[in-house]
């Protein structure tokens, strides 16, 4: 006789309740994972938003050293630990640095502690954290989070040519507004045209045949004029370009010596291929000018205070280049040696001409800056005739 065995129903019983538990607890932590996380995503943002309001706070009292003020360390200590307190965010640290972000080696001192920041502070770096319960994560163990965020805030100047935190620099060579070419006696012929400034965003398309050509006359009132930004000789200043603390609307006075010069730093901002748009060619910043002057002016002087009020004048050492705008320029070819036949040659328009017309920028002009307002990231002291304000870099 035959005996079925008959399955053990409460063992499988169990093993279904096992299974079942084992589906929740990874259900619940799928839904822990989207609440969770989307909390977390939450404090994170409030974090950062706590960093970088401290950074803000602690560098808005280094600005004053810049208007005249002599705050103390303890102040600026004062102000990270007052935005700090405000936002919830629990200092890890807080730390002087220069104009670009780079740590100085000095932490922030305590609220209500004497002493100066150091001489080259121009920005703070804040490290802070929130600890925060979880809702739902506890289930696998995770009963609370840290969201942990870093800022830095400088001392930035406004209204200049060129945000240098975008990576572009400023050439220290000014152009006349209008188009002009070289005439038969090393001068200069005014011309009446001014520079197209072409807009590849909105389907201006850079070719051959819209190349300008820039030419450096040897002599003539107005004409091209390397420019002295007070940071180093001129091959210095093409190779690490000076911004940051150029203003629009301004007075530069020129850098004296050989207009044909520095070639091989100019041409590390171009491509290979002549009268072709290529990435590597580098969009720089040119200021324009629209009058010159023989005299010394303030910086800020209207055109009328030329003792020779004139559209242009002067020529050689001591001439000053009103800059009422800069412009986006696409470098495609630099021809600065004084013996380069290119600047009589296509592509580029118009052909340079004339004696002294032996060096030439080519490229295209795409970009105009007009308007003052804009911050950029540039090594300033107490005194220099510039604008700050506050610019958070990371």
């Amino acid at each position: 006789m035959n005996h079925r065995s008959r399955p053990p129903v409460r063992a499988e019983r169990g093993q279904v309740l096992v299974i079942v538990a084992a589906g929740m607890l990874g259900l619940i932590a799928m839904v822990a994972l989207v609440i969770d996380g989307g909390y977390a995503w939450g404090q994170q943002r409030e974090t950062q938003n706590g960093a970088d309001s401290a950074a803000k706070a602690g560098t808005a009292v280094i600005q004053l050293v810049y208007s005249g003020g002599t705050p103390t360390d303890g102040e600026v200590g004062c102000a990270v630990a007052d935005a700090a307190t405000a936002n919830s965010l629990t200092l890890a640290t807080a730390e002087y640095t220069d104009f670009q972000g780079t740590l100085l080696g000095t932490s922030v001192g305590a609220c209500g502690a004497g002493g100066s920041p150091p001489s080259n502070a121009q920005g703070v770096k804040v490290s802070g954290e929130q600890l925060f319960d979880t809702f739902l994560a506890g289930v696998i163990g995770m009963q609370q989070l840290t969201a942990r965020a870093d800022a830095t805030a400088v001392v930035a100047v406004a209204e200049d040519i060129c945000p240098a935190d975008q990576g572009c620099g400023v050439l220290p060579v000014t152009f006349p507004r209008t188009i002009d070419t070289c005439d038969g006696t090393n001068g200069r012929t005014v011309g009446e045209d001014e520079w197209a400034i072409l807009d590849p965003l909105n389907g201006d398309v850079l070719s051959a045949s819209n190349l300008a050509l820039l030419p450096l006359c040897a002599t003539g009132e107005g004409s091209v004029g390397w420019l002295d930004y007070g940071c180093g000789n001129l091959s210095d200043q093409i190779s690490t370009p000076c911004n940051g603390v150029i203003p629009l609307q301004t007075w530069l006075t020129t850098q004296t010596g050989n207009p044909n010069c520095c070639e091989t730093e100019l041409e590390q901002y171009t491509g290979d291929q002549p009268g072709v748009p290529e990435d590597t060619d580098a969009v720089m910043q040119i200021p324009i000018h629209d009058f010159t002057c023989q005299g010394d002016l303030p910086d800020d002087a209207p055109i009328e205070d030329c003792a020779s009020f004139e559209e242009w004048s002067g020529t050689g050492n001591g001439l000053h280049y009103h800059i009422p705008y800069a412009v986006g320029f696409k470098l495609d070819g630099a021809f600065t040696n004084g013996s380069d036949v290119e600047c009589n040659q296509p592509p580029g328009n118009p052909q340079a001409l004339g004696n002294g017309a032996t060096s030439c920028l080519k490229g295209w002009f795409v970009k105009l800056i007009t308007a003052p307002g804009t911050l950029g990231v540039g090594d300033i002291s107490p005194g220099d005739p510039v604008n700050t304000g506050i610019l958070l870099i990371n």
